[in-house]
């Protein structure tokens, strides 16, 4: 289980960075995230921040507690990802599918109901730490729309 834990832990550090590299490259995150390192080209930035947000959460709670919220967090933007795709092939009938999705819509349709049944129990089971998660997440809005408004009054 520790070997499965570590193999997950590295795919999620070494992907989840790429976000917030992506974000400021595009100046809608912090800048202090944006950098690719010159050796290794990692997001060596990114990765610190995320390492020093990562430190400053593993002081506010238990191995459960975190997970719990880290799981209800991840599977809210999971079910958003797959109800993109339905947008997407509504708004944008005629864009290239490099990636195809077997089974469309049904497949999709199970992974968001999953998706959201996940996030309702955990929401239910742990409410406190639930609250959490959402209220960080929801943080991020404001942050969001100055950078988008930045971003569209430099343009």
């Amino acid at each position: 289980m520790v070997i499965s834990a570590i193999g997950s832990l590295n795919s999620s550090v070494l992907s989840g960075a790429r976000v917030p590299y992506a974000m400021a490259r595009d100046k809608v995150f912090f800048k202090v995230a944006d950098g690719i390192h010159p050796k290794f080209l990692t997001p060596n930035r990114a990765l610190i921040f995320q390492g020093v947000l990562t430190s400053l959460m593993a002081l506010t709670g238990t191995f459960e507690e975190l997970t719990s919220l880290f799981i209800f967090a991840s599977w809210i933007f999971y079910g958003l990802a797959v109800v993109s795709l339905f947008r997407l092939r509504k708004t944008e009938p005629n864009m290239p599918r490099p990636y195809r999705c077997p089974g469309y819509p049904v497949v999709p349709g199970i992974f968001v109901a999953g998706a959201l049944a996940l996030t309702i129990s955990v929401l239910f089971q742990n409410p406190g730490r639930s609250s959490i998660g959402l209220l960080l997440i929801l943080a991020g809005l404001p942050f969001y729309n100055y950078w988008q408004k930045r971003t569209i009054a430099a343009s």
